[in-house]
């Protein structure tokens, strides 16, 4: 994979998050499947997908506002962070979601330019 334009601790703490949210909507058990692919000529595309409990579209709205948790002891402030990270570094991050199937997260960020 090309190198991405990115502060290695902040988008480590984006993939802690969402690895971390993962692991807790399988309490069970399951899978997490970490693919990276290029995403166009410009960006690479890195998606989480778990096979967890899932997300209603309700949730999945209110999934990055500040304080909003489905947790009962969560802060909501964790995919917050996450996605003002992302913001930061000009990228985007976006969920799938499916009750009782697993979720999706896929974060794009922009490669290095080549001189």
């Amino acid at each position: 994979m090309p190198a991405i334009l990115a502060d290695p601790a902040q988008i480590r703490q984006v993939f802690d998050n969402i690895i971390l949210n993962a692991i807790q909507a399988m309490p069970g058990g399951g899978e997490l499947v970490i693919k990276s692919r290029l995403a166009n000529a410009d960006s690479v595309a890195i998606s989480f997908s778990d096979t967890g409990d899932g997300m209603t579209k309700e949730t999945q709205k209110n999934l990055f506002e500040s304080l909003f948790t489905t947790k009962e002891k969560g802060t909501g402030l964790g995919l917050a962070v996450s996605k003002a990270l992302i913001d930061l570094h000009r990228g985007a991050i976006e969920v799938r979601s499916w009750p009782g199937k697993g979720s999706r997260f896929t974060i794009k960020l922009s490669m290095c330019k080549k001189k």
